[in-house]
């Protein structure tokens, strides 16, 4: 059994606060990972090291936290902090309620929105409306983001089945196709 750390808890990394919150050692979170050591945990955990993608995965899956991968997006891949919207993990109804507040402020504005990019183009005094929906509209797909990885965690953590979620998306995927011929 490997020693606990000294470490205050404001000083860990949220990958090691991820691994200890199950109660594993490196040596048995190494065991449940693909080709990621001991020591190279302790030195992703220490800072000593910057994760790849790959070890990111690993740890995401063993310590069913799939928030870890989007924290590493937005905070270590220089790509990520530039594209990737950090998503907090939220309990369901506050998601839900968001999404439906996001898509109530956006609603409104659809007609506009139609105006504006009908041409093709936005003109300098179309911009401030444009900008404006982009602002509610990405609202929307953050709500659907946080969505995803609460269904994610949820599924990591074995309170939904994943079959038949998939199952389920897989008719309606069929029935869109279906109607969009």
């Amino acid at each position: 059994m490997g020693r606990r750390s000294s470490k205050n808890e404001s000083e860990k990394s949220v990958y090691q606060k991820a691994r200890e919150a199950l109660d594993l050692t490196r040596d048995q979170a190494s065991d449940l990972m693909v080709s990621v050591s001991p020591a190279q945990i302790e030195k992703i955990e220490s800072g000593k090291q910057l994760p790849q993608a790959y070890d990111i995965l690993q740890m995401a899956a063993a310590y069913k936290r799939p928030e870890l991968c989007n924290y590493f997006c937005t905070h270590e891949c220089e790509i990520g902090k530039k594209s990737v919207p950090e998503i907090q993990l939220n309990e369901l109804p506050s998601i839900i309620l968001e999404t439906i507040a996001s898509l109530n402020d956006t609603m409104p504005l659809t007609n506009r929105l139609i105006e504006i990019t009908r041409d093709g183009k936005i003109s300098n005094n179309e911009i401030p409306d444009f900008v404006k929906i982009k602002y509610y509209l990405d609202k929307v797909s953050l709500a659907v983001d946080e969505l995803n990885l609460w269904i994610e965690k949820t599924i990591g953590d074995e309170e939904i089945d994943a079959k038949m979620l998939a199952l389920e998306e897989e008719k309606i995927k069929m029935l869109d196709k279906k109607d969009n011929k």
